[in-house]
């Protein structure tokens, strides 16, 4: 089947990008710009000091996962079979195949420009799904590449991600860099605004091309209950240590609550995603036809 009846262009999602592109790097300047005309030099340094704290965290973070071991020829067959047919299917490049040594169920990709797309999966996904279940996961993550939500989602959150960094950091009291830290979180919290928004919707779109992808809504929305209940179980530490990389993770690992939810929600909630995956299986089912009694 050719790619673009599998992954029909998604008129919302292209508009979302566009704006996220655009917009949010847009913001983020004039608010810095704002903050260099209004601030006396101790607190543009505090912001500066706290800012380059924040880059550090963000470029730690990226360089541990990039140092994650790529796969072998021979290691972890059944993965890399999945990968192969489902990338002869779609029509779409093989990634790099990386496994992260985590605990956490999980998997995400990313697609910086220049690079071939670099999928990873953890050994606590490996071990908690069974092979549709897997199947329906990959394909999950190679719909964010077809749809090339993946690209813009690795390029345009790194601002926003590296002023959040430096405002919850804990580098030192002194009063101007407590302030600096409290300005990035805000400018990086609007910031992220967006991009928490093209999120949300590119995880329906993502889910919906597994769908069509595999044929099996059934299997991701069975993947999905295993991870969210399987995060649930694991140690707060554990999560708070790859939370950073929730707008790119199959699902979030950070529990947002309350008014956090309309602002800092990387994902739809997991009831709206079986719902939608539910109507999905609905549809299919009845576009099947029905097997004919022998005579």
């Amino acid at each position: 089947m050719p790619r673009r009846d599998l992954f029909p262009a998604d008129r919302g999602l292209q508009a979302r990008m566009v704006l996220t592109a655009v917009l949010t790097p847009a913001l983020v300047v004039a608010l810095l710009a704002v903050c260099v005309l209004v601030l006396p030099p101790k607190l543009l340094g505090g912001l500066a000091l706290a800012t380059a704290l924040g880059v550090a965290a963000v470029v730690r973070e990226r360089r541990k996962t990039s140092a994650a071991p790529l796969l072998g020829p021979h290691e972890q067959p059944e993965l890399q079979a999945i990968v192969e047919r489902l990338c002869l299917v779609a029509d779409l490049p093989r990634p790099e195949i990386a496994l992260d040594d985590e605990r956490q169920p999980n998997s995400w990709i990313v697609d910086a420009p220049g690079r071939p797309p670099r999928l990873h999966v953890t050994r606590g996904l490996l071990g908690l799904l069974e092979p549709a279940e897997l199947e329906a996961v990959v394909a999950h993550e190679l719909s964010h590449v077809a749809h090339r939500d993946a690209t813009v989602m690795t390029v345009v959150g790194l601002p926003g991600a590296a002023l959040r960094e430096g405002g919850v950091s804990n580098a030192g009291w002194w009063w101007p860099l407590m302030a600096g830290r409290l300005l990035g979180l805000v400018i990086g919290t609007l910031a992220g605004v967006g991009s928490n928004a093209l999120s949300r919707y590119r995880e329906l779109t993502a889910d919906a091309g597994a769908a069509a992808l595999t044929g099996r809504p059934s299997a991701l929305a069975s993947a999905l209950m295993k991870v969210s209940g399987d995060l649930m179980r694991l140690p707060d530490e554990d999560l708070r240590a790859v939370a950073g990389r929730d707008a790119l993770h199959l699902l979030p690992v950070e529990d947002v609550t309350g008014w956090r939810r309309f602002l800092g929600a990387t994902h739809p909630t997991v009831e709206r995603r079986l719902a939608a995956l539910e109507r999905l299986e609905r549809e299919l089912q009845h576009a099947r036809p029905a097997l004919r009694e022998p005579d």
